[in-house]
């Protein structure tokens, strides 16, 4: 079941500029997890766009939950890693999942991210699911960092 659904979209000058100014590492810290600035590391050249698009699914997520990035979930308390394919995966902290009064392992988030030459757009969706009775059932991935 659909628990919720959030979508973001932003212009890439605005993230070039911040990238460009005096602020880039704090904004970079800000917003980015230690896993993330690694990743970032490997694309430096398209620079702005991934940071953009990182931005854009936790501006998303955080639409998802009806909460918006504050005390409830912080832009660290998400993190948006590709997986073995490329594909964007989003896990919420274990202490952000407390905070919503939410168990971990009943939800899993589907993002995707797009990019057209002046804009990122990401959308989320939170998937609010049963736990399987049978074992082995693997087909849900991490839900927490």
């Amino acid at each position: 079941m659909i628990y919720g659904i959030g979508h973001d979209i932003l212009e890439l000058d605005r993230v070039t500029r911040l990238l460009n100014g005096k602020s880039k590492d704090r904004f970079l810290q800000r917003v980015l997890t230690p896993a993330e600035l690694a990743v970032l590391k490997q694309r430096e050249t398209r620079m702005a766009e991934w940071v953009a698009g990182r931005f854009a699914v936790k501006e998303a997520v955080v639409k998802a939950f009806g909460t918006g990035i504050g005390r409830t979930i912080g832009f660290l308390d998400i993190e948006v890693l590709p997986d073995a394919h490329g594909k964007p995966h989003a896990c919420v902290s274990e202490a952000a999942w407390n905070r919503l009064g939410l168990p971990s392992d009943s939800y899993h988030i589907h993002v995707s991210i797009s990019h057209q030459p002046s804009l990122a757009s990401a959308q989320a969706i939170v998937e609010h699911r049963q736990r399987a009775a049978r074992s082995g059932d693997d087909s849900s991935a991490p839900a927490a960092l």
